[in-house]
């Protein structure tokens, strides 16, 4: 008995020692039960976190921000906010002309200006009848696009002097009939008509519709000095400017009653102290651009020395139907091709030539150069293409009219579109980039986003905007569309809150 007991007792702990040695099973199993998962990186989810944290900047909370961040390979949309919401777009209203311009015109379309001779050559030189000037919508006379009008009318006069026309008996008649007779945009605000970013719209156009004015002190107390760089004798000028001592500022100002070519100059300019300083330029839009042309066109006459007795007018003042198929064609300008003007209007921002742009689509889709007919193609072009206008309101095509509303949702499937459009390195390459000539020339510069980024940008008063492409760390290209309304902080701080937006991006990886 005392045998067994104690071969039992020997089991028992030889047992206990055996359990012992083995995992506790259960106890595993109820730890990893209650053990939490690990998660996952997702790049996308922090992307958006650090994105939802630059939008919560406290400065833009009265603000109004909307973001919308596309990818072009997936089409997936990897960042939303306000994305739905209707914003005022000022600038980015240009990719929709652009958009509307490609598609119809093409990027090899041309802008043709036409001279007519109306009359007979006499002996002795002299042409009795009508000098005609027929514009088609051009943009490009000006510097913005490296075109001296003057350049143009030399031309012109050479043609003239190859006929030995030396006298003029009748008028130079400017027509700009090609577009209709609306010369500002629904929605422009009445005081912007003196400023040069927003000049009469005209089927003809020379120096951005604009007069140049210098003004340089005299003495102290007494009138400044006028000079008119271009566009003498186009207004008739009248300056209430005085000279200041070197120590006070120079504040002028241009004021233009709407439907007058009288400017009057208002304010002071200082005596230069030491150095001599720069006179203060001035661009102020002339009220008829027609008839502006043709004003030009007469002074270059007359510089070559070549008179005209008639009168300088519009085909509007002329009144009589004028028959073109059967005049002949003196000379002609040929603009430079579509794509190289885009790229002028989008980096510089180029109010006039984006509306004459549009109102050009509008002529040759529809035979109405308005405004109407040119906003009626980019809708009807929005919709071929799968996007849906009843999210764009538009009144014009530079986006200075305060009734242009659009969703920051449409306007990066509309990038999206153009990406994959046969026009996409002519529309990318229109876009402004940091570092070089154009609207974004100071910014992003030294930043990860410097060489990554392409787009356009929008100002007006209380909004801020912009628009393009950002390159990301794995080459993947993103539409990007912020637009933030209602301001209540200088525009810098919008600028700076999309300057932090496209260096993340540029940023982003998926890996």
């Amino acid at each position: 008995m005392a045998i067994i007991l104690t071969s039992f007792i020997v089991s028992c702990v030889t047992l206990s020692t055996v359990l012992a040695q083995q995992p506790p099973i259960q106890r595993r199993i109820d730890s990893a039960r209650h053990r939490e998962p690990v998660p996952q990186r997702s790049p996308i989810r922090e992307l958006q976190a650090d994105l939802d944290a630059l939008l919560k900047n406290r400065e833009l909370a009265a603000a109004y921000t909307g973001v919308c961040v596309l990818s072009t390979e997936t089409g997936e949309f990897l960042y939303r906010s306000n994305e739905g919401k209707a914003f005022v777009p000022a600038s980015l209203m240009k990719l929709f002309t652009t958009a509307a311009a490609l598609d119809f015109l093409g990027p090899d379309f041309r802008f043709t200006t036409r001279l007519y001779l109306d009359g007979r050559i006499r002996q002795g030189g002299d042409f009795e009848g009508n000098i005609i000037i027929r514009g088609s919508g051009d943009p490009t006379w000006s510097e913005s696009f490296g075109i001296h009008p003057d350049s143009v009318f030399a031309v012109w006069i050479r043609a003239l002097d190859s006929l030995g026309i030396t006298t003029i008996k009748g008028n130079i008649i400017a027509d700009d009939g090609y577009f209709d007779a609306t010369r500002y945009g629904p929605g422009w605000m009445w005081d912007d008509f003196a400023k040069p970013y927003s000049p009469p719209v005209s089927a003809l156009a020379a120096y951005d519709n604009c007069v140049r004015l210098a003004v340089h002190p005299s003495t102290t107390g007494q009138p400044a000095r006028i000079e008119q760089v271009y566009g003498s004798g186009a207004i008739r000028l009248v300056s209430d400017v005085i000279t200041t001592s070197h120590d006070q500022p120079s504040e002028v100002v241009a004021v233009r009653e709407f439907g007058s070519n009288t400017v009057e100059l208002r304010g002071q300019i200082a005596l230069p102290n030491g150095n001599q300083r720069e006179p203060v330029i001035l661009d102020v839009p002339i009220d008829n651009p027609a008839l502006y042309v043709s004003t030009l066109f007469r002074s270059a006459l007359e510089h070559h020395r070549i008179r005209v007795r008639g009168n300088v007018l519009t085909a509007t003042e002329w009144g009589e139907p004028i028959a073109y198929s059967r005049l002949p064609i003196l000379a002609e300008f040929t603009s430079p091709p579509l794509r190289d003007i885009l790229t002028v209007m989008n980096r510089m921002s180029h109010n006039l030539c984006a509306e004459m742009v549009l109102k050009t689509v509008g002529k040759e889709s529809s035979g109405t150069g308005s405004f109407a007919a040119g906003v009626d193609y980019v809708r009807s072009m929005l919709q071929r293409n799968g996007l849906t206008s009843e999210e764009l309101v538009m009144s014009d095509g530079s986006g200075l009219s305060r009734l242009n509303l659009c969703t920051p949702s449409l306007v990066a499937r509309l990038l999206w579109m153009l990406w994959r459009s046969p026009w996409r390195a002519e529309f990318v390459s229109s876009l402004a980039r940091p570092g070089e000539p154009g609207t974004l020339r100071t910014r992003l510069v030294g930043t990860l986003a410097e060489k990554n980024v392409a787009a356009k940008t929008g100002t007006l008063d209380n909004v801020s905007t912009l628009a393009g492409y950002v390159t990301t760390r794995d080459g993947e290209v993103l539409c990007v569309a912020i637009m933030t309304n209602h301001l209540l902080v200088p525009e810098t701080v919008a600028r700076n809150l999309q300057d932090l937006i496209c260096m993340r991006l540029a940023s982003f990886s998926r890996r």
